[in-house]
């Protein structure tokens, strides 16, 4: 059968391919990025931002999740944080679908503020007010109603926290603003308007912080506000996850299998497996060159020689024969380089190395050297004892100072 395509057309065919493949990779594993945003969101280091409530947590060791899918269920042993949702039809839905699935405690913070990011795009040039329509809407979508639940104060009151639980008070320098008591449980409150407070809603139990001034990157600033975010977080948390929702602000991610096996940790077992592919690939492709030479038979040079006489000595058993021979031979070069009477015999010759050895101030003692030879059967010993040896005639002939 003929090939229906020229083999330039095949090569374009499977490049233009394996570039689509790559492509598709890349762009699912980085995904929309949301690390430089200016809002109100978990990933801004702006001032209307949360960034700052999210390092700071991380800090003090509660396990903190910036969630763009499944907020609700991730949150199923901890709490649920909806901070500053946006204001519009669809998220408003969104909104009210975690709160119903959401399985344990729920904080939600009401937007205050928009801003208009500068040309970085990382921090807001200017902030202004939401309308107080845009935040009754939020009320609505938790389920509170009523006239003018939400009110604004030029001038921030004097918070009196409840004994339900012991916060500091919180500092608002611009704007404070509060729930009507009468809609919510104030626990912190001016005697009219509740700063923050507890309501049921469906069968659970929803917290809401009604001025975001406490716990955004600028509210933070001030001790008090840092303190009271922590303390009631981490009451609300009860040991789990911090699970801050960041679909109400637009940063919805569908999830997908390959972009969780480029992350941290997965990333690593996934370079692994590329990796192991790669070696596998590389193995199998066709050679390219002549054939290499095999290797000669004997290997030149003494070292081959030297290792094979070594290997035949242990075969047969005779690796303590050496070392005896190997000490003999060392004691005689260690006597004609101290120049020992020719008249000693082997005992004689031995006091009186010891007694060298003694004047040197040199440490391995010749008797108990020959004693550890005389007896040692093991292969691996054998070496030791040779070393040792080695060592013996290098102190006896330089001095202590070749010691090691």
């Amino acid at each position: 059968m003929t090939n229906p395509f020229s083999k330039t057309t095949l090569w374009i065919i499977v490049g233009v391919g394996l570039v689509s493949l790559v492509v598709t990779v890349i762009l699912t594993v980085m995904g929309p990025d949301a690390k430089y945003s200016a809002g109100t969101d978990g990933y801004s280091v702006s001032a209307i931002g949360h960034k700052g409530l999210v390092e700071l947590l991380q800090k003090l060791d509660m396990p903190v999740v910036l969630s763009r899918n499944d907020s609700a269920m991730k949150s199923k042993n901890g709490v649920l944080v909806i901070a500053e949702p946006k204001i519009a039809d669809k998220e408003n839905e969104r909104l009210k679908a975690l709160i119903a699935t959401a399985p344990h405690n729920v904080l939600v913070v009401l937007p205050k503020w928009y801003g208009y990011a500068n040309d970085e795009g990382r921090w807001v040039g200017a902030v202004d007010l939401q309308p107080l329509v845009d935040v009754e809407a939020v009320l609505t979508a938790i389920g509170l109603t009523g006239d003018n639940p939400v009110s604004r104060t030029p001038i921030s009151p004097l918070w009196a926290p409840s004994k339900e639980l012991v916060l500091p008070r919180p500092k608002i320098k611009l704007q404070a603003q509060a729930v009507a008591d009468e809609l919510v449980e104030p626990v912190i409150d001016d005697g009219q308007r509740a700063l923050l407070s507890h309501f049921e809603h469906e069968g659970k139990e929803i917290w809401l912080l009604a001025d975001p001034d406490v716990i955004n990157n600028a509210g933070l600033r001030s001790p008090e506000n840092a303190q009271l975010a922590v303390a009631l977080i981490d009451k609300l948390r009860e040991g789990g996850p911090v699970v801050f929702d960041e679909t109400v602000h637009g940063h919805a991610q569908t999830p997908s299998l390959v972009h969780v096996l480029f992350e941290f940790p997965l990333v690593l077992a996934t370079m692994q497996v590329l990796i192991c592919a790669l070696l596998v690939l590389w193995a199998a492709m066709v050679r390219f060159g002549p054939k290499r030479a095999p290797p000669p038979p004997l290997a030149p040079g003494k070292d081959f020689l030297i290792a094979n006489t070594a290997a035949l000595l242990r075969f047969g058993g005779h690796d303590h024969d050496a070392l005896e021979r190997y000490l003999t031979s060392n004691i005689q070069i260690v006597r004609h380089a101290l120049h020992a009477p020719d008249s000693l015999g082997p005992t004689a010759l031995a006091e009186w190395l010891e007694r060298v050895r003694g004047a040197r101030g040199t440490q391995i003692a010749l008797p108990h050297l020959q004693e550890a030879v005389a007896s040692t059967r093991d292969p691996q010993r054998v070496l030791e004892l040779a070393d040792q040896v080695y060592r013996w005639r290098m102190e006896m002939i330089h001095g202590s100072k070749y010691r090691t």
